[in-house]
């Protein structure tokens, strides 16, 4: 047990450092040949063939099928500018949370926004994808902890070059080619279009000696 907790800590260690958070997410079969989000490195090109919808500069557009996801967190109010030293923060407090009530850690971290994120204070939530332990009981939440739910449906992906906290712009870049290209509608309401959410990785770049910060950002197909 004490491995495990240490094995867990150190997860999030490396996420609090480098800010790597791939997201492991469900395969699910899809009649339409959409791509899954998915972990693994080998299925990443398939999968951008299949649901790639375009790209321009600095930008990649997927569209891809989600399954239902909980994830475990706190809500707070902040500017976008102050979600890093919120990763920070809270990052080791949902990883101790989800070992002292079992759950199973099912991705990265990542951060959900109510509404389309913009300037100002917005609400923001930062959480750890989970499921239930082994019991498949959900534990009570006390202390602020929030289980929020992600539904099951069709999304779009874009993976820009950007850091925790510096995502507003390539928001702005994603929604503005999502319009253009006839994917978004100008008068949809951004609540109806929750849930909006980011994740972080590294990568290299292409002589493979400088490590490049990526976002990747998430929003609902509009119905």
């Amino acid at each position: 047990m004490i491995f495990a907790k240490k094995r867990m800590l150190g997860l999030v260690t490396g996420a609090l450092f480098f800010f790597i958070s791939c997201q492991s997410e469900s395969n699910s079969n899809n009649q339409n040949a959409k791509s899954t989000d998915a972990p693994t490195a080998d299925t990443v090109t398939k999968q951008a063939d299949a649901g790639h919808l375009g790209s321009d500069s600095g930008i990649v557009v997927v569209e891809m099928h989600r399954d239902a996801t909980q994830l475990l967190g706190f809500w707070q109010q902040m500017p976008i500018a102050g979600i890093k030293e919120a990763i920070k923060t809270n990052a080791t407090l949902i990883v101790n949370r989800i070992v002292k009530d079992k759950y199973k850690m099912e991705g990265g971290l990542t951060v959900l926004y109510k509404e389309f994120p913009d300037l100002g204070s917005v609400d923001v939530f930062v959480g750890i994808p989970v499921k239930p332990g082994s019991n498949k009981k959900l534990p009570p939440l006390t202390d602020g902890f929030v289980l929020e739910t992600l539904a099951g449906a069709d999304y779009f992906k874009a993976t820009v070059n950007a850091e925790p906290g510096e995502t507003l712009n390539s928001w702005r870049k994603f929604l503005g080619w999502m319009q253009k290209n006839g994917y978004a509608n100008t008068s949809n309401s951004t609540v109806e279009n929750y849930p909006y959410f980011e994740y972080f990785q590294d990568s290299r770049n292409a002589e493979m000696t400088t490590t490049v910060s990526q976002a990747v950002l998430i929003m609902k197909k509009p119905q």
